[in-house]
């Protein structure tokens, strides 16, 4: 469990750390590398990406980032969730989707 727990918050820190550098590449990784490994894909949605973004919107209301910078991250961020979708709504039956919004019941 302990091995599942440092992958997990591992990937956790690179899709959150790919949202912030905009590196789509590393956020498409970073999903991969979540579903060949097992973790929960809502973990690392919610607390990688999510978190990633909310990073993001916070240096923008700081003045530190442009608007076209979050439009860029945004978009790594989405590339990220679209990977993990289908894996979330597998693993969850009670998980839809509506575009990027995500429901759990």
């Amino acid at each position: 469990m302990n091995g599942s727990n440092s992958i997990k918050k591992e990937l956790i820190a690179k899709a959150k750390k790919a949202v912030i550098n905009s590196n789509e590449a590393e956020a498409a990784s970073v999903a991969m590398e979540t579903i060949s490994s097992g973790i929960d894909p809502l973990d690392i949605i919610e607390e990688g990406f999510i978190e990633g973004m909310r990073t993001v919107g916070d240096r923008f209301e700081e003045g530190k980032l442009s608007l076209m910078e979050i439009l860029v991250a945004s978009k790594t961020m989405n590339r990220g969730i679209s990977i993990l979708k289908p894996a979330a709504i597998s693993t969850h039956k009670n998980t839809c989707f509506f575009g990027n919004l995500m429901l759990t019941l």
